[in-house]
């Protein structure tokens, strides 16, 4: 082997870390843009997104089934978001049948990801991360119907 046929120290050569443990160990897909880490909601995977400060009784009816499952919190302009992943299940959801404040993302929508990297409260942060014992989400309808208890 040559020397200009060596890999150098500084070239990615092993599989992506993040690949390797969202997709081999949760069966996630995740996208890379720069140094940006996205986690892509296809394959049944989405997020319900609500204000932090209103998502507390939605986490206590999860935490009241027993099917409390990863979220994150999204810094945004308006304060920040709490995406609650869940488990697409049929659910068909009509325009208009959720309150104003809370998004359903599926469909090939990107998630920011941590990374790391940055500063707390700058970029996204797991709330409650995935848990590789307890790889399970809860189901759409779970997450939406403590969206509606909601007061």
């Amino acid at each position: 082997m040559t020397l200009d046929q060596q890999v150098r120290p500084d070239q990615h050569t092993g599989p992506d870390p993040a690949d390797a443990y969202y997709g081999g160990v949760f069966g996630w897909s995740v996208r890379r843009q720069g140094a940006r880490l996205f986690l892509a909601l296809e394959n049944g995977l989405c997020a319900v997104t609500l204000p932090k400060l209103t998502s507390g009784p939605v986490r206590h009816h999860l935490s009241a089934l027993g099917c409390e499952g990863p979220s994150l919190i999204l810094p945004t302009q308006h304060g920040p978001r709490l995406a609650i992943l869940a488990e697409t299940d049929g659910e068909l959801l009509l325009r208009g049948s959720l309150p104003a404040d809370v998004t359903v993302l599926d469909s090939g929508a990107l998630l920011p990801l941590p990374t790391g990297q940055q500063a707390p409260g700058l970029g996204p942060e797991w709330l409650t991360a995935p848990d590789p014992r307890h790889r399970w989400l809860p189901s759409v309808s779970a997450v939406l119907a403590g969206v509606r208890q909601r007061p």
